[in-house]
């Protein structure tokens, strides 16, 4: 007996079902022939909302809902007529298969804000969209050993992953400064240097023969 009646629902809601989808059929077939009937609930001389009505053929009563939120929310009032326009706007061009309309709609009771019910909601500020560029790298230090000989300086400078072309050596004074890429350091030299008469960079490390002021 339980089975028999259960599959009288069944029978029932897809019997419903069909039937909604006739009268979802019929509508868009006197939207594509220019006809412009007034749904329930319409003003005169309005054209009624597409959206609107699909909704409530399929959930009896949600369509008086949306013609109220679109009364009291000028931004909800112009998604549902962007959305309109866009069915309307495919039906005029020729659809490639039947229209799905599907729309997300949140609802919160009017007039309940954030102080609780029968204050207004206070309208929210558009959020300012701020860019924040990434800071600059930080400076790093290579690892620098210094050795003084009788007549000249040796410098060894570990540059693991740089390039050759892309380190810089200068003598300033009593001071050598070296610099590739993101790491850069100044040393000071043990003696007055004259020139740099050697240079080998291999498997990132620096060699540099320093000829001392006599």
């Amino acid at each position: 007996m339980e089975d028999n009646e259960t599959k009288k629902d069944a029978g029932k809601s897809e019997k419903d079902y069909e039937e909604r989808m006739k009268i979802l059929e019929k509508r868009i077939g006197e939207l594509e022939t220019g006809g412009k009937t007034s749904a329930e609930g319409d003003e005169p001389g309005t054209e009624p909302s597409v959206v609107g009505d699909v909704v409530s053929r399929f959930i009896p009563g949600l369509g008086g809902i949306i013609k109220t939120l679109e009364k009291a929310s000028p931004e909800f009032k112009q998604r549902i007529a962007e959305t309109d326009s866009e069915i309307k706007h495919r039906i005029e061009m020729g659809w490639e298969s039947k229209p799905q309309v599907e729309y997300g709609i949140s609802m919160r009771p009017l007039g309940a804000g954030v102080g609780g019910p029968g204050r207004k909601r206070a309208a929210a500020k558009p959020r300012a969209i701020t860019v924040k560029m990434p800071e600059k790298a930080p400076i790093k230090e290579p690892i620098i050993d210094v050795f003084e000989e009788e007549d000249h300086i040796s410098v060894i400078a570990e540059l693991p992953g740089v390039n050759e072309k892309d380190i810089e050596v200068k003598l300033v004074d009593d001071a050598l400064e070296i610099s590739a890429g993101d790491q850069s350091k100044t040393i000071k030299l043990p003696a007055t240097p004259k020139s740099i008469i050697e240079r080998t960079y291999k498997h990132g490390v620096l060699q540099l023969k320093i000829e001392k002021m006599s």
